[in-house]
């Protein structure tokens, strides 16, 4: 059964009178929250302010998202209430007043309410017991759903005067415009920049080809051009396989207490050892390595983390790299001094410098600082294909590349996990430099029929990323 066809039982998610702070009453509503077929918890939610009023009773709680855990393994109310905010399009998000006012509602938690709070990053929703649902028949992972709500949070316009609501683009997070759609039976997620100048997107493209340098394909999503209308998007593959979750650092480490003997980076590596996971100094220094090359400035503790399987429970992997378009100093407004190229590197402390964060990375075995010959004139090339983007600008964030990458390879060349190949093993390996005149740079007409040759091209899984 498609999901589309169960947004007749929605219905009766009908908006109820009651006033925060109050008693409990017959206005408030009982769902469960499930994982898949296993039930969570129970849970009284209030329609009218969208909030969780109380915890009824605990279920399986092996089961539960680790942002509602205490570290003592409890759920407790405010940290459901909490998630569930965070699981609907932040309040933040450009057009959002455009948005609720064409669906006529007033909170993007509606929205959620409206499609079980089912999303594409995990197998979490919540079950109405006066009209339950089975996971099989409504999750986006195996059934179709349409673009109506996709097209309003793209920021496009609406196809529909009564557009369907069952889609995971209700719960789809960040500040950037987005929408997840299925191509070729795919399902891919399609975000924009900002502004006129539009850069993020291009800054994904211009990640995902560092990555393919240097790292092997397992290690991040990646991003092509995806061209709609007027209007030029990225887009990636999903990154879960079947029956797989991704779990934000922050959930991880918001459950563990830090020893006053260790830095926040030695608390995130210990944190990530606890579940089981090995090299995680080396997953560490491959992601914000890349970070720095590219000046990403947005590297916080949810935009990177952790896969477990929901039925196992079984930590397997890291999260492969994702969203890294905030970079390449696309805030900035000009890049004519040295100063205008410093930025704040998150996700250590209050924000560290860009240098000092580098030096608290390990782990270089990976690092061939060959690799990166002609990086900056494959990050040239596809900042070219952007109209709206000066010259002048172009190499600027060129300048600024290049500073980065010498930078990191002076300070990387001088650490004790880094070994050079020597030439012959050099010679052994399979050459990873991608031609900066592909199609997805070369001919932005032709991105959307590359991403979908990338997306089946031997990637982990047929889905390969989350919102990011």
């Amino acid at each position: 059964m498609k999901a589309t066809q169960q947004y007749s039982k929605i219905d009766s998610l009908s908006i109820y009178g009651y006033k925060e702070g109050c008693d409990a009453s017959m206005d408030d509503k009982r769902y469960t929250l499930m994982n898949k077929n296993r039930p969570v918890l129970d849970f009284l939610y209030n329609l009218d302010t969208h909030h969780v009023v109380k915890i009824l009773k605990r279920r399986e709680l092996d089961f539960a998202p680790p942002a509602i855990l205490d570290m003592k393994g409890n759920p407790t109310r405010a940290a459901l209430d909490g998630w569930w905010l965070r699981r609907a399009i932040p309040a933040s998000r450009a057009q959002i007043q455009r948005l609720i006012a064409e669906l006529h509602v007033d909170s993007t938690l509606a929205l959620a309410e409206k499609n079980f709070g089912l999303s594409l990053s995990d197998r979490y929703w919540i079950n109405d017991p006066e009209n339950p649902q089975n996971w099989d028949d409504i999750n986006f992972f195996d059934n179709d759903f349409t673009e109506d709500l996709g097209l309003l949070t793209l920021g496009q316009d609406s196809s529909s005067d009564n557009p369907n609501l069952m889609s995971p683009n209700s719960t789809v997070g960040g500040d950037l415009n987005k929408k997840w759609t299925i191509l070729n039976g795919v399902r891919m997620l399609v975000k924009s920049g900002t502004g006129f100048v539009n850069q993020e997107v291009y800054n994904e493209v211009i990640a995902t080809h560092l990555h393919k340098r240097l790292l092997t394909d397992t290690d991040y999503v990646p991003y092509s051009l995806h061209q709609e209308g007027k209007r030029t998007y990225c887009a990636c593959p999903n990154m879960l396989g079947e029956d797989e979750e991704l779990i934000p650092a922050l959930h991880i480490i918001q459950n563990h207490k830090k020893p006053n003997s260790q830095n926040d980076y030695q608390f995130l590596v210990s944190c990530f050892e606890s579940l089981g996971l090995e090299d995680v100094e080396t997953y560490l220094s491959k992601m914000l390595t890349c970070d720095y090359i590219v000046g990403n400035f947005d590297r916080h503790y949810q935009n990177f983390g952790v896969i477990r399987n929901v039925e196992t429970l079984a930590y397997t992997r890291f999260a492969p790299i994702f969203d890294t378009g905030n970079c390449l100093w696309c805030d900035s407004e000009s890049l004519d001094l040295p100063a205008d190229y410093a930025y704040i590197a998150k996700p250590f402390g209050r924000g560290l410098s860009p240098d000092r964060q580098l030096q608290l990375l390990s782990g270089f075995e990976w690092f061939e600082p060959d690799r990166l010959d002609g990086f900056a004139d494959e990050a040239r090339a596809i900042l070219s294909q952007n109209p709206n983007m000066p010259p002048a600008r172009i190499e600027s964030i060129v300048k600024g590349v290049m500073m980065q990458m010498d930078s990191a390879i002076d300070f990387i060349e001088n650490q004790p996990s880094f070994h050079r190949l020597t030439p012959a093993a050099a010679k052994t390996k399979e050459p990873n430099t991608p031609d900066f005149l592909d199609s997805e740079v070369a001919d932005m007409k032709d991105a959307s029929a590359k991403l979908l040759c990338d997306s089946n091209s031997g990637q982990p899984s047929k889905n390969l990323h989350t919102e990011h």
